[in-house]
């Protein structure tokens, strides 16, 4: 599959931005989360050393430029729900559980294609082994995500309607 990067040569920088990525992602969790502290030169230090930790093992830096496209839709869902709910007079404060939501759906993602590369890099002697290729065409076939979609969207229907009513 012929994908942007393919076509204009940044294939070749692909592992600098696997490593600027995560650098990023996990500097920003520290930050965020303030596990370490508000020292921001130990938080940005620990990054440094997991994005070089990511970028020395080849299976990670494959899960990580393969989960960055599903993360960054993910990413503009979020910006996307929060500007119809802004402009339906509403705020993102409102529905703490939509933190979760899109919490367990990053995870996911990561773990699903965590999951693949995993398998498809680890070779497993047996004449029964089942080739796991189907069941990740099935997850991710527009059909069945035009489903999750169409539930989700039900879901928060619901939840608006309920909260609206009480």
């Amino acid at each position: 599959m012929a994908t942007f990067l393919d076509v204009t040569g940044l294939q070749y920088f692909s592992s600098i931005f696997v490593f600027l990525f995560a650098w990023l992602v996990v500097f920003a969790t520290l930050t965020w989360s303030r596990v370490l502290g508000d020292n921001k030169f130990i938080q940005a230090l620990v990054g440094l050393l997991i994005g070089i930790f990511v970028l020395i093992s080849p299976v990670a830096t494959s899960i990580v430029a393969d989960v960055a496209p599903f993360l960054a839709v993910i990413f503009i869902l979020i910006v996307l729900v929060n500007i119809a709910m802004q402009m339906l007079g509403g705020s993102v404060e409102a529905f703490p559980a939509m933190r979760g939501v899109f919490l367990v759906f990053i995870i996911l993602i990561i773990v699903v294609t965590a999951g693949v590369k995993i398998r498809e890099s680890i070779d497993v002697p047996s004449e029964t082994q089942k080739d796991l290729s189907s069941t990740i065409n099935l997850i991710f076939h527009p059909t069945f995500l035009g489903t999750v979609l169409i539930f989700a969207i039900a879901v928060f229907t619901i939840a608006l309607l309920a909260s609206r009513s009480a």
